[in-house]
């Protein structure tokens, strides 16, 4: 499967997640996963009274000291957008990506390969 197909079906599966966190008012595990996943996040919350997920970063650069973490809120009706953009290529990231969709269903294969 190539970088863009994976790409194309993650667009697919996030679209699912941001239907079930609206419809549940909760994230999914899985979506949990996805956004700590890219944006190495400390935190991930789903603010139901204002619809946006928050998304907290560390941004300490000393591991001795109190983490600094910062809060990005994003409004879940926009989330392809800025989501697509946290996008990672390299190999690892695809591997993860691809277990994601296999759980989802998107992909038919029952394993990925990566071209």
């Amino acid at each position: 499967m190539k970088r863009t197909e994976i790409r194309d079906s993650l667009k697919k599966l996030i679209t699912q997640y941001i239907e079930e966190c609206t419809n549940c008012d909760k994230i999914s595990d899985d979506f949990y996963n996805l956004l700590k996943h890219n944006f190495m996040a400390k935190f991930v919350f789903y603010n139901k009274e204002e619809k946006t997920i928050e998304i907290g970063i560390n941004e300490g650069s000393e591991p001795t000291t109190y983490p600094k973490i910062k809060v990005f809120s994003f409004p879940v009706t926009k989330s392809t957008e800025w989501l697509d953009k946290s996008f990672k290529s390299n190999r690892t990231d695809l591997e993860f990506y691809g277990k994601l969709l296999n759980r989802g269903d998107i992909l038919s294969a029952s394993e990925l390969t990566l071209i």
